[in-house]
């Protein structure tokens, strides 16, 4: 994230470019993949251990599914609620820098690489740093209420937008709770990739009318 700050600040530009928030992403969700590789090489453990991906791998894709369908609706009924108490107190609104390039991205290229980070990438990279280590290593310190707060507020933050940051942590407490139900992280990469594609389908079908 400072990698692609650093290059808009460099062109001058108020907003980032595809290619800017490529590098972003891959400095911050394709270093996490690259660093928890390292990390389970060290302590002798394979993904699918680490990550219960073997766990009843079908009920965890069943209900990642499921958990990011009942979502949607809480998920965009709270972030419509919070943009328009902004309003009402005359906070100004503004929309991720996810969605600001995707609104000024003109090439079918840039558009798909965006769709794959957003959909595959950032979903791995992030269910595995917050829900798979952060998380657990928390909890099993003996604080579990800590645990839970402190991941779900990080990964709200994170995304650096004050409308999403209300669904995103409590989509962040529905992914923790998956993950307690299934022991299987594959559940919560199907809610938060659901998730995604639905937003990132959404937003051309709203963009073309």
């Amino acid at each position: 994230m400072a990698t692609g700050a650093w290059a808009g600040n460099l062109i001058g530009r108020t907003e980032p470019t595809p290619s800017q928030l490529v590098i972003a992403t891959l400095s911050f969700q394709g270093a996490a993949i690259v660093l928890i590789r390292h990390f389970l090489r060290d302590h002798e453990m394979s993904w699918s251990e680490a990550f219960g991906f073997h766990n009843s791998w079908k009920k965890a894709l069943k209900l990642g599914l499921l958990a990011g369908i009942c979502f949607l609706p809480v998920g965009w009924g709270l972030q419509s609620l919070v943009a328009w108490l902004m309003q009402h107190f005359n906070i100004p609104v503004e929309e991720q820098q996810a969605v600001q390039v995707l609104r000024h991205t003109t090439s079918w290229l840039g558009s798909i690489a965006l769709g794959i980070i957003a959909i595959f990438l950032a979903p791995v990279a992030e269910e595995m740093l917050f829900r798979g280590i952060l998380y657990p290593a928390i909890r099993q310190a003996g604080y579990p209420r800590i645990a839970l707060w402190s991941t779900s507020i990080v990964f709200a933050a994170m995304h650096m937008n004050m409308p999403s940051f209300v669904p995103l942590l409590l989509l962040a407490f529905l992914l923790v709770f998956l993950y307690e139900r299934t022991n299987n992280l594959l559940s919560c990469i199907v809610a938060h990739s659901f998730f995604n594609a639905t937003n990132f389908a959404m937003f051309y079908i709203y963009a073309n009318k």
